[in-house]
């Protein structure tokens, strides 16, 4: 019989007392979980208790008892006419039986749980089956967590999603739930411990405090943390390190095993100590004031060290827990070894493995003497302590190996044969958001791609990492997506047929269960095109030229439209869902879009402004700044929305971008407004990539651009050949206006001109088209040449191979773009993970490449020159011969401890091989690498003669892997995408505030909080050392004239402090002035200029000077910016608000006079760094300086370019420097 719920009817949830309380609580929940969905009244019966205990009873209790029996017996009879209509009444009853095996006495024989078994038949860890018996639902579990599992596998059946607390999904109510007889299921996990890892958690923290009213994460919070995971399928976790210790309260861990929860700790908190926040309470409750974290202080001090991860062990003795074994300093410092000093390197080296080995001795007898029982030991070889494990570090067979990523979603390196054969097998730590070393920090949004995580973890898989897999997901939100692919991930890979083989499909599944209306197809593709594109630059590292506006077309203006088409689309389905699942689509979907599109177009508006102002366009500049104002105050909007107006400000500090800790995302793009628009109207007309014409040799688009470099506005007139057109053939110009001008045929060569005219005035634009001189020729044919033997078999079948035809790549613009999916190899065979085969050496991996696409990634490790090489062909014509630059776009991937080389060949010439030398973390160019989540990699070409020729691409290095090649024909110009194509209009021009009161509700923003460095500084980067004030209020307006003036006298004492303006140097007089340096940067680059920009201060009207271009260094004769001024003497103290982005941009020098004040004199040194500071103006106390009576000249040295200056306030006094409203 078929298993039945209806609404309303009751049901019985049955389960065996003597089952765990995890197993209870989960029941209990189901029982909710029915209620909601169903409006069932639901009773949770425990039977196999014993129920005639007598205990202490005395005998006339047991009197009454005798008689209330004889009563209920009488009652019985009285009511015997009522019976049938009871039966009635149990047959509409259902039944849910809950057990697990071993425990419960379950309907059936023993091969009716065969599947929870093995083919060894051993019962499986974690498994669950489903099976109707009669008209009774059985849930079976090999062990406790294999029932919970079975449990909230029919709640979200039943519509009740893992993140119904979460992210407030509703409950999908229904009116009935039938499950056929024939049903029946049975699943299990494929990696053995799969967790997360709550850190950099002090916004959650702050959430806790508002909404679960709790001092710091707790109890409270764990346990809607703990019955998330087991809705997810997880099993463990690192709990919050950096806020509290998870140890220090010991009910968090009796709940933990409780639910059913494995606890462990990260590569730095040893025996299940949080060093963080436990180690100097533990002294202090000691009493132990001369004890230092190292082991290798013999006697008392290691002693105490013992001690204290004995009683660790001791709290958490009758908890299922991971120990975490080994040694570093703590909060993730380096390995602390006082006792092993006045060696030699070498001697430190074997000193320092001899002692760790101690280490784990010692801590393993300590969990065989308090325990008594085996547990599970990890080992993870990280930073300097994996430099001791490579060089002979003896790690017991039994403790799991827990490889590191890069941080960056690259893993970093795979279990050699002997590591895969250890009995404790092998751990991955994996990031989907990180706390960096300074500048690198991702801590807002993810944007790693599903595609990416699951190809890093499906190799990780493949090389034998299966035994745990925890994932870093910040602060849990806004990472519901990440954390729900990941762990289904590490449940179903490597089976056949698993939904996570294909990304996109598995977040249609993820999204149709979360939301009504079929929207999961829409909401994938939206998603997935959402991360490859924001993944490209992340949006906490966007900066000021991070994307070209004129090099090979406007690739910036390609990806803000693209942001455009998914914020429209996004907004669309979110208006046609109902009321109630709003909120939940804002929190998992939409509000990752709204941010990172507000976030790219207040920094594509910021560089345009900057561009305009170059091209003397003033009108423009000034509304490109605005504009890059008002979409950076839309994220600050977007931000109050989600924290105080989405469900009713349930989520209040959740989300914290512009805050710390963690590190701030980019914020304040630079803009460059302009300093005064004056002259009649005139025209200035600039056309795609800088040439003086447009060609065209495929049919596209390309643009001219028309600007108003004086006042008011002017009439333009446009004609163009017939065969060419033009998106507009008049206009009025006031600021800018781009003409697209678009050319299909190109099947003859033609030439022409477009004629832009005004005020009498006529601009001549020469326009050709260049016909292929291999027109008609089957491209195909051209493609697969000299390549249709190597490539005719496919590994496992004897089918030819078959190819797609391609077109050839055409040269324009001065490069060749070549497509990696593009090649003139394509195999139909496609693999388990959905992956097709281009040869038996290369696959595709669709949605891995670069901003869109798929990514080729080498699947066989091959010899130079090997006969079973099967190469990639690509087609390019050339319409020269010449020494080209060959850029190829790799995928940057890492294999620490073996090489990274592709083969490239140009037709049938020596194969040339291409080595990375970015093989891991911090070599090479690592850090640019995975800010712009690529590696280019650079060969020189010699191109023998114009015409076709093919491009051989050999597979050397398993895993090697890249999205596109760029062959450059002229000289390359900076640029980050290589020409990609796409719309190329300016960004639409909406009203980003009347927008945002629409969607988000009205507000008024206050201005940005004010920043004040301490004194000294605190040489703990993590910590808060920053007086933070609520500014009052928008200080005055003023313009660009009021600095000019400012700067034309001397900057006067008054009331013991000097007040400067950093841009009164603009008037270049006797009293403020700049000075370029007289000498090279330290990076080899020439020494660039000083500019002004958009400040902060003046109520957001002011200006702040910089130099724009990027990594330059000085250590002598470095740029300065110079005031005279008149004192009183005395001691001064020299404040200065300042903004840096990255570590490399804080470094500055003062002098006085001719005299340069002394560095260790300087606040920091004369490096401002530290994590809080990063992306914000701060007051700085940079110097204490004694001055005579009388006057004197202050230099501001930049010893780095891309600092901002913003003012200087020179002070006799303790006070701060005043506020905007006051100075």
């Amino acid at each position: 019989m078929n298993f039945k719920l209806k609404r309303g009817q009751q049901c019985i949830i049955r389960m065996d007392g003597r089952e765990t309380e995890a197993v209870k609580i989960a029941a209990a929940n189901l029982a909710g979980d029915l209620e909601h969905a169903l409006g069932l009244s639901v009773q949770v019966r425990q039977t196999g208790e014993e129920k005639d205990q007598k205990g202490e009873k005395d005998r006339e209790e047991e009197k009454d008892r005798e008689e209330e029996r004889d009563r209920e017996e009488e009652r019985d009879r009285e009511e015997e006419k009522d019976k049938e209509e009871e039966k009635d009444r149990e047959e509409e009853t259902a039944e849910i039986i809950v057990g697990t095996l071993g425990i419960a006495e379950l309907p059936g024989g023993a091969a009716d749980f065969f599947g929870l078994y093995d083919e060894d038949g051993r019962l499986r860890k974690e498994a669950f089956l489903h099976r109707i018996f009669g008209r009774k639902l059985v849930i079976a579990g090999s062990d406790r967590r294999g029932t919970i599992y079975g449990i909230y596998d029919i709640s979200e059946a039943l519509g009740v999603s893992p993140w119904h607390f979460w992210a407030d999904v509703p409950v999908r109510e229904r009116q009935e739930f039938l499950l056929p007889e024939t049903y029946a299921k049975v699943d299990y996990p494929s990696v053995e411990y799969r967790g997360i890892f709550i850190n950099d958690e002090e916004e959650l923290e702050a959430w806790v405090q508002n909404y679960m009213k709790e001092p710091t994460i707790g109890v409270k919070t764990y346990e809607k943390v703990f019955e998330l995971l087991l809705r997810l399928k997880a099993n463990y976790i690192w709990p919050a390190m950096h806020v509290n210790s998870f140890n220090l309260k010991p009910e968090n861990g009796a709940l933990a095993d409780r639910m059913g929860i494995v606890v462990g700790t990260s590569h730095c908190d040893m025996l299940m100590r949080s060093n963080n926040r436990e180690w100097k309470p533990w002294l202090q409750k000691k009493g132990y004031t001369d004890v230092a974290y190292d082991y290798s202080i013999e006697g008392r001090n290691r002693g105490i060290l013992r001690e204290y991860w004995k009683e660790s062990v001791e709290q958490n003795r009758d908890f299922e827990v991971c120990y975490t074994l080994g040694m570093r300093g703590i909060h993730d410092s380096g390995f602390e070894t006082k006792g092993l000093e006045g060696k030699s390197k070498e001697e430190l080296r074997d000193a320092k493995a001899a002692l760790l080995e101690k280490i784990i001795a010692d801590q393993r007898e300590i969990l065989k003497n308090t325990l008594g029982h085996k547990t599970m030991m990890t080992f993870i070889p990280y930073k300097e302590v994996l430099d001791l494990y490579d060089r002979g570090l003896k790690i017991p067979e039994d403790m799991t190996l827990v490889w590191a990523n890069d941080n960056y979603g690259y893993i970093r390196r795979y279990p050699s044969d002997a590591e895969k054969r250890r009995s404790g097998g092998n751990g991955i730590y994996y990031h989907n958001s990180y706390w960096s070393p300074p500048s690198m920090s991702y801590v807002f949004l993810c944007s790693i791609p599903l595609a990416h995580t699951r190809n890093e973890l499906q190799k990780a898989w493949n090389e034998g990492i299966r035994k745990l897999w925890v994932l870093n997901s910040g602060a849990i939100k806004p990472l519901e997506q990440e954390i729900t692919f990941f762990l289904r991930l590490a449940w179903e890979i490597g089976k056949p047929g698993a939904l996570t083989e294909d990304v996109d499909a598995f977040v249609e599944d993820w999204i149709d269960r979360t939301f009504t209306g079929k929207i999961g197809k829409q909401a994938s593709k939206l998603l997935g095109d959402f991360s490859q594109l924001t993944n490209v630059r992340k949006v906490e590292n966007m900066d000021y030229d991070a994307f070209s506006q004129t090099a090979y077309g406007d690739e910036a203006a390609v990806r803000i439209h693209r942001y455009e088409e998914l914020f429209d689309r996004g907004n669309q389905l979110y208006e046609k869902l109902p009321p109630q699942e709003k909120d939940a689509f804002f929190q998992l979907v939409l509000m990752r879009i709204h941010a990172a599109y507000f976030t790219n177009l207040a920094y594509y508006y910021g560089d345009r402004s900057t561009l305009m102002y170059e091209r003397g366009n003033m009108q423009a500049a000034a509304f490109y700044t605005e504009k890059s104002r008002e979409t950076e105050d839309a994220r600050r909007r977007l931000v109050h929305y989600y924290n105080h107006g989405m469900h009713g400000g349930k989520w209040n500090g959740i989300l914290n971008p512009e805050g710390f800790p963690p590190p701030r995302a980019a914020m304040m793009p630079v803009c460059t407004p302009p300093l005064k628009i004056q002259g009649e109207p005139s025209m200035r007309v600039d056309i795609w990539n800088g040439e003086d014409g447009l060609c065209f040799a495929a049919p596209g688009e390309k643009w001219i651009e028309i600007g108003n470099t004086g006042t008011g506005e002017f009439e333009v007139a446009i004609q163009a050949p017939q065969w060419v057109r033009l998106s507009e053939r008049k206009g009025i110009i006031r600021r800018e206006k781009r003409i697209l001008v678009r050319v299909e045929d190109v099947s003859e060569n033609r030439e022409g001109e477009i004629l832009v005219e005004s005020m009498g005035t006529l601009q001549r634009i020469p326009v050709r088209t260049v016909k292929s001189v291999y027109a008609g020729v089957s491209a195909a044919a051209e493609c697969v040449e000299g390549v249709s033997a190597a490539a005719e078999y496919v590994a496992g079948s004897s089918t030819l191979t078959e190819y797609r035809a391609c077109d050839c790549a055409t040269e324009e613009d001065g490069l060749i773009a070549l497509e990696g999916e593009a090649c003139g190899n394509m195999s139909a065979k496609k693999e388990p993970d959905t992956c097709r085969f281009l040869s038996n050496d290369f696959k595709l991996i669709p949605r891995l490449g670069r901003m869109q696409g798929s990514l080729v990634e080498a699947c066989a490790q091959r010899e130079v020159g090997s006969m079973e090489a099967q190469p990639l062909r690509y087609c390019f014509e050339a319409r020269q011969k010449g020494e080209f630059l060959l850029e190829i776009h790799r995928f940057p991937s890492l294999n620490s401890v073996g090489r990274l080389r592709i083969g490239i060949s140009l037709d049938d010439g020596e194969v040339q091989v291409v080595e990375s030398l970015s093989n891991d973390e911090w070599r090479g160019n690592w850090k640019k690498n995975v800010l712009n989540n690529v590696d280019r990699l650079y060969l020189k070409l010699s191109v023998p003669e114009a015409g076709r020729h093919q491009l051989g691409v050999w597979a050397i290095d398993r895993y090697f892997a890249f999205s596109r090649m760029v062959i450059y024909t002229k000289t390359r110009k900076e640029n980050n995408l290589a020409g990609v194509r796409g719309p190329q209009p300016l960004p639409a021009e909406r009203d980003w505030k009347g927008w945002c009161d629409s969607f988000y509700g009205k507000y008024e923003l206050s201005p940005r909080p004010v920043f004040y460095a301490g004194s000294p500084n605190n040489r703990d980067s993590l910590a808060v050392d920053c007086r933070i004030m609520q500014a009052s209020g928008f200080g005055r307006k003023v313009e660009p004239d009021w600095y000019m003036e400012r700067g034309r006298h001397v900057f006067e004492e008054d009331d013991g402090g000097i007040r400067i303006d950093a841009a009164a140097v603009l008037a270049q007089g006797d009293y403020a002035w700049s000075e370029e340096s007289r000498v090279t940067g330290e990076s080899g680059k020439e020494s660039a200029s000083w500019q002004h920009c958009a400040g902060e201060s003046f109520g957001r009207s002011g200006l702040a000077m910089y130099i724009r271009k990027p990594e330059l260094r000085w250590t002598a004769h470095a740029p300065s910016l110079n005031y005279r001024i008149q004192c009183q003497g005395g001691t001064y103290i020299i404040w200065m608000l300042s903004k840096f982005n990255v570590l490399e941009e804080g470094f500055f020098a003062l002098g006085i006079d001719g005299d340069t004040i002394p560095r260790n004199e300087l606040y920091g040194g004369g490096s401002l760094w530290r994590y809080e500071a990063e992306q914000i103006y701060r007051w700085v106390p940079a110097a204490r300086i004694q001055l005579e009576r009388g006057s004197h000249v202050l230099r501001v040295y930049a010893l780095a370019s891309g600092m901002r200056y913003d003012r200087f306030y020179l002070t006799r006094g303790e006070e701060l420097p005043p506020a905007d409203t006051e100075w």
